[in-house]
């Protein structure tokens, strides 16, 4: 049999023409070779794998993104309620936008890059992107701090002396708020001249004025120069005030946002009043004191309402230093209100004639309860050391007692404001300082600057700490303390004395003039300090004088006892060292010698002191005064030679210019006080000034 050629052919399929056809079996497209083009035929096999892989992952971005708002459709629901409110106000705005050319350029290019392989992907990337900042700024505004600020409970710390009488207050509290119209003109125009002097000028909140309010949230500064295009007032108001960022401390990236949406709500939707009378109400006007109506009565103890220019200066001064303490930095206070004052006659407020008398009073005024133990920075210095054993926060209410001992220190202010009189005041510092056995402070008054927190002095501060009270209990007592060594006590003395003598920032005081005095009175270690127009009696009397005049007082009220009763006092005691009480200058051991006469033209100290022979003279039976009668004397004696004889002290004697007796000229010409024993032809010459009502008799 022989074969059909056509049938023999190897690899070839011939169809069975006796049959009908038959439709070929359906498969997948992708899987069937004989569907795949020529071109696909030839693709690598690496290449149809990533088309797959891209695949997937399209789908499963698809998956993810139906999942994602699932998730945030709640959300989204919850924010769409607030939205709605500002829906009609922004939707103006919105269809103006879309109206834009480049609104439409804008959709063009977010459609092409949809058509990309990628824009998908990276339009998704910026769509959730935007969703995160929406987010952001949605918490940013849900949490904004209250617009009434924080109200701290009210705390109250006394600090005492060695008897108990209060010396100085620290308050926390803050007062209640006002309208405008109950807050004085002047208090406005001298707050506004502060804070912000053009407040009052006209601005628009356009997208020019938006935008550099939120350029000036994000800036670490506010400046002081004119705005543009927002208050600066409501800034300050709401970083300060509201948030309660501190000048100079980094700020969160939120902070900075709710800065932002704060200003431009209220630049918006409150007056220019309404904004002024809020920072008022929120103004620090020293530490623990905010808002006016709390500043007004615990400084000037006195209504808003009722404040002078020169109050409302100073209390627009401290606003610009919240840090300074009232009734310590006193000068510090009164040069920023001269500021002030300068920034109301800019503003056109005040005239310049009305600016100096007010800069004037200014000079000479003083909040209440201002004494120069709170001016020395004492009792802030205490508080500080004490301030770890009160434990985390202040109590409501706490009390403080100190080694201060209060009738030494009204000698010490009654010694300085002599020897201030006697230099006629004309730019006159004088500083005095008495520590302890144990280095505590019990006298203390500020020549220029208040003390500073030094080693020195919170080791002067800790020995002082004599009880600490918190909310009716006791906390810490410490009823005897130990003597400290000579050498130390003195460091610490001088120390001390120095950053009391500190001059004030911008002073012109030629430190050639200044002068320094240490000496004992008792047992106390004391030091003085007199600087200024003093030095015109030479630059060593002041201090020196100074220190006589104190050590005059505490051996007047407080003499030395007898020898004999001081020796019996020692046998019983065993002791063999001379008694504390007796004042150091004085030495009983020691037979008194001859003094000489002296003879010359004089300087006068005061009425009952001169310096004869670069000797200090004391005048016999003289209590002396200072300011103008010393000037007076000094006029009297211009130029003229007395002659003086000792009286029966180191350095006391009976002085005359001619034939007259210069303790009785001073005395009848009522230019001093008789002392406690003087002669009868002295007590007559005082009471025939008395009589007359001559000199301090007036």
């Amino acid at each position: 049999m022989v074969a059909d050629p056509m049938t023999t052919q190897p690899g070839r399929d011939w169809l069975d023409l006796s049959s009908p056809p038959q439709p070929p079996p359906e498969r997948p497209e992708a899987s069937s070779p004989s569907r795949v083009g020529p071109a696909r035929s030839r693709l690598p096999p690496g290449v149809l794998s990533l088309s797959a892989g891209l695949a997937q992952v399209r789908a499963g971005a698809a998956r993810a993104g139906s999942q994602a708002a699932g998730h945030l459709q709640p959300v989204l629901a919850a924010a769409a309620g607030p939205l709605r409110r500002v829906a009609p106000a922004w939707q103006g705005a919105a269809e103006r936008v879309g109206a834009h050319p480049l609104a439409a350029r804008a959709a063009g290019a977010a459609r092409r890059a949809g058509a990309l392989p990628w824009g998908r992907a990276l339009l998704l990337a910026g769509l959730g992107g935007a969703s995160l900042a929406a987010l952001f700024l949605v918490w940013c505004a849900a949490t904004l701090p209250p617009l009434s600020g924080s109200r701290p409970s009210p705390r109250t710390l006394t600090i005492q002396a060695e008897d108990g009488t209060p010396v100085a207050r620290r308050d926390v509290v803050r007062g209640q708020p006002l309208p405008l119209d109950a807050v004085s003109p002047a208090m406005r125009q001298a707050f506004l001249a502060a804070q912000d002097p053009w407040f009052e000028d006209g601005y628009r909140l356009d997208a020019a004025g938006v935008a550099a309010v939120i350029g000036r949230a994000f800036r670490d500064t506010i400046s002081d120069g004119p705005r543009s295009g927002g208050p600066r007032l409501t800034q300050r108001l709401v970083r300060r005030d509201l948030i309660g960022a501190a000048p100079g401390q980094p700020r969160s990236l939120a902070d900075r946002v709710r800065e932002a949406m704060l200003v431009l709500w209220l630049s918006v939707r409150e007056s220019d009043a309404r904004i002024l009378a809020r920072a008022l109400d929120l103004a620090r006007f020293g530490p623990g004191l905010t808002g006016i109506d709390a500043a007004a009565r615990a400084l000037f103890n006195k209504a808003a309402v009722s404040l002078d220019t020169p109050e409302a200066a100073y209390l627009a001064g401290l606003t610009l230093a919240p840090g300074l303490q009232p009734d310590r930095d006193v000068n510090a206070a009164r040069a920023l209100g001269h500021a002030v004052l300068d920034g109301m006659v800019m503003r056109g407020t005040l005239g310049a004639t009305e600016a100096g008398q007010a800069g004037r009073a200014l000079d000479g005024l003083s909040p209440v309860g201002t004494t120069p133990v709170t001016r020395s920075g004492f009792p802030d210095l205490v508080l500080a050391e004490a301030a770890g054993r009160l434990g985390p926060g202040w109590p409501r209410e706490a009390v403080l007692r100190t080694t201060l001992d209060r009738d030494l220190q009204a000698m010490a202010e009654t010694a300085v404001e002599r020897r201030l009189d006697a230099a006629g005041r004309g730019g006159a510092r004088a500083g005095f300082l008495a520590l302890g056995p144990d280095g505590g402070v019990q006298a203390v008054v500020a020549g220029g600057a208040s003390l500073v927190d030094t080693p020195e002095a919170r080791r002067a501060a800790s020995a002082s700490l004599r009880h600490l009270g918190r909310d009716g209990r006791p906390v810490y007592d410490r009823l005897v303390a130990g003597p400290m060594p000579a050498a130390e006590r003195r460091t610490a003395l001088l120390g001390l004395l120095a950053g009391l003598a500190r001059p004030p920032e911008s002073t012109d005081d030629p430190s050639s003039r200044d002068g320094l005095f240490i000496g004992p009175v008792g047992d106390l270690l004391v030091g003085t300090y007199l600087s200024g127009a003093a030095a015109e009696n030479g630059a060593g009397d002041g201090p020196e004088a100074l220190f006589q005049d104190f050590s005059a007082q505490v051996a007047k009220a407080r003499p030395a006892p007898p020898v004999s009763e001081a020796r019996e006092g020692a046998r019983e005691t065993g002791s063999t060292t001379r008694p504390a009480s007796r004042p150091a200058w004085q030495n009983p051991g020691e037979r008194p010698t001859a003094t000489p006469a002296l003879r010359g033209v004089p300087r006068v100290i005061d009425t009952g002191r001169l310096r004869l022979d670069g000797q200090s003279v004391r005048l016999a039976g003289v209590e002396g005064q200072g300011g103008t009668l010393a000037r007076e004397f000094r006029q009297y004696l211009r130029r003229r030679e007395v002659t003086c004889q000792p009286a029966g002290g180191a350095d006391l004697y009976r002085c005359r210019a001619g034939d007259q007796d210069l303790s009785e000229v001073v005395l009848f010409n009522g230019a001093g006080r008789a002392a406690p024993g003087a002669p009868p032809d002295l007590q007559a010459a005082e009471a025939s000034a008395k009589a007359r009502k001559a000199g301090v008799w007036q």
